[in-house]
């Protein structure tokens, strides 16, 4: 009985499988052989070794795209999801017109990332766009800047609308609160207890595995977003917005350096798989503490 119950479960995700490992597992395992590779798509491929890897390291660009990777992973980790945790809080107490901004919040997780990207790209251009326009009119002329063009501003203006899809993370967090029990606090109101104490006595430690989900959710979004950094500045000014999806588009369209973006692939998901670990460790050593 138990091998037929066995055979009938795998029958049924045979074709999950199968498109799991056509579509994810092989190209994945594939990057590992082609990275070792000099290929540009039509010529027969050259072993070239480490020689993608080295070459990688040596380059300004791609060393600037890993760290503004890991700006975006830095920002989606202790801004956007704190944010999403507090706008979840307020929302959770039900004030007047909760569900509207719940509605609100969540709506940019529908649209189109492209036309939100070209959105902002106006908002922000200093011909045409509203801010630098606004911002002149009331007298602020000395910071009306040309946000796209301007290394020290670009990447902060890639990164502004990033917070459009802070819903998403809330509706995490609000899925995780309604599961906490109501007699937790209702307790601690007896006790005395105000509501940041229950906030942090209670709320914080049972959420810990929304924030872990949380948490690695924005970093795959960070590692797989190419539309606001490509529309807004195609990656400049002198890669000051270019990051690791991006490189690798270009490698791999203008370049025609399949190899050498195929490396590139490899050392993301190495970088991707480093945080999940240490994400992983530190859920590990907050579950010893609070059980």
């Amino acid at each position: 009985m138990n091998r037929i119950r066995a055979s009938t479960a795998l029958l049924y995700l045979a074709p999950a499988l199968l498109l799991v490992g056509a579509f994810y597992l092989y190209p994945m395992a594939y990057t590992i052989p082609a990275s070792l590779f000099r290929w540009d798509g039509i010529t027969a491929m050259r072993w070239t070794g480490l020689h993608n890897f080295t070459t990688l390291f040596g380059r300004a660009d791609f060393r600037a795209a890993l760290a503004n990777s890991a700006i975006w992973i830095g920002v989606g980790t202790l801004v956007h999801t704190p944010l999403g945790l507090a706008i979840a809080l307020v929302l959770q107490r039900k004030p007047p017109g909760w569900s509207f901004f719940r509605t609100v919040y969540f709506l940019p997780n529908i649209l189109s990332v492209a036309s939100l990207a070209l959105l902002w790209y106006f908002f922000l251009n200093p011909t045409i766009g509203p801010v630098d326009g606004v911002l002149r009119a009331i007298g602020l002329s000395s910071i009306a800047l040309a946000w796209l063009s301007r290394t020290g501003s670009a990447l902060v203006a890639t990164l502004l609308p990033f917070a459009l899809y802070i819903g998403f993370t809330m509706l995490i967090f609000l899925a995780q609160l309604t599961a906490i029990p109501r007699e937790y606090y209702e307790a601690a109101q007896i006790d005395g207890a105000s509501n940041a104490r229950q906030d942090i006595s209670i709320t914080l430690p049972l959420v810990r595995r929304a924030v872990v989900v949380n948490v690695l959710f924005n970093a795959s979004f960070c590692l797989k977003m190419i539309e606001y950094p490509l529309i807004m500045t195609s990656g400049g000014p002198a890669n000051a917005t270019t990051i690791l999806p991006l490189f690798m588009y270009y490698q791999m369209t203008r370049a025609r350096e399949y190899g050498l973006t195929m490396a590139a692939g490899l050392v993301t998901i190495v970088f991707g798989s480093a945080f999940m670990a240490i994400v992983f460790l530190l859920q590990k050593t907050a579950n010893r503490r609070w059980g």
